[in-house]
């Protein structure tokens, strides 16, 4: 039996993202469900919504910076109570956040007088559930599809894209548009180093890591072929760092990572917590001179900073 997709939204805002992620979900043998199919009905519209959220099997929430109709008994958006609908009857439920700082927002689309009651229904969400960000609507569907593929069936006469192909070619915008693009996740086979450092605070700072749990390893990347001079290192969180301790450095991963992007530069993108004595040595003595130099991964080249940051591992080849 096929499987009921329901999209979760408000309209106004996330219309481009609602089509694409309808377009995205034609390779797959499901039903979908959304307000783009509801027509003339004799019942309320919430009424409508809440019945095919009843006949999902997924649900999928997306939610911008719009809080959306609201139930005038209840003060609650559409979208809230769908939610509710979908947590009551035991549904699978995925949730997606628009990156607030790294996306373009239309200021004509932002509730402001709603923002204390999307805010709440937002924290409702990240408490109770793993949500994931997304910057545009490429993006969304980028990250659907990789849990569509997990959940779904593909038609038989639809071919999977290549994510590899995928990757290189948001590598190659998001060089030449890096603010446009950062954010984005994408796919690499690598191998990582079978050492790791300390993230530095500076880099911590700028891409708002947790300064003293997060880790930095060199990495090869060997899928897509790529120039990689840019990317040699991962930044990895301390939610993955126990899985990437285990690993064994000698085989290849697949992994899915956010190529990120800020105007400012960091001067290191490690650094070292244990205590160094340095020499200082008057100019007149030279005799067993050491020349002492500390160590730096710097990016020495280019303007702003780039980085990869680990979002997950999948399986090793």
């Amino acid at each position: 039996m096929k499987k009921v997709v329901f999209i979760s939204s408000t309209y106004v805002d996330l219309k481009e993202e609602r089509k694409k992620v309808w377009e995205a979900l034609e390779k797959y043998d499901v039903i979908v469900k959304g307000m783009e199919e509801f027509g003339a009905r004799s019942s309320d519209p919430l009424t409508t919504c809440l019945a095919e959220v009843a006949q999902a099997d997924i649900y999928v929430g997306m939610l911008g910076m719009r809080f959306g109709s609201e139930d005038i008994k209840t003060q609650k958006s559409f979208t809230q109570l769908e939610y509710e609908k979908a947590v009551e009857l035991g549904k699978d439920i995925y949730v997606y956040l628009l990156d607030e700082e790294n996306s373009l927002v239309n200021p004509s689309l932002i509730q402001y007088d709603k923002q204390t009651k999307l805010n709440a229904f937002k924290s409702v969400l990240k408490e109770k559930h793993t949500v994931d960000t997304f910057s545009n609507s490429q993006d969304l569907v980028s990250k659907l599809e990789r849990k569509f593929n997990e959940l779904l069936t593909i038609k038989s006469q639809t071919l999977v894209t290549d994510e590899y192909i995928n990757t290189k070619k948001t590598l190659e915008l998001f060089f030449l548009a890096p603010k446009a693009y950062s954010g984005r996740e994408v796919k690499f086979k690598i191998k990582f180093s079978d050492s790791a450092k300390p993230a530095s605070k500076a880099i911590c700072d700028l891409f708002q890591f947790e300064y003293g749990k997060t880790i930095v390893s060199k990495i090869d990347v060997q899928m897509p072929i790529f120039d990689f001079k840019n990317f040699r290192s991962i930044i990895i969180e301390y939610r993955l760092f126990e899985r990437f301790i285990s690993l064994d450095k000698t085989k290849e991963y697949e992994i899915f990572a956010n190529i990120l992007f800020k105007e400012e530069k960091a001067k290191s993108i490690t650094t070292d917590f244990t205590d160094r004595v340095e020499r200082i040595y008057n100019d007149d003595w030279q005799d067993d001179y050491i020349d002492y130099e500390p160590y730096y991964d710097v990016l020495k080249e280019g303007e702003g900073q780039i980085a990869l940051n680990l979002r997950e591992i999948i399986n090793n080849q």
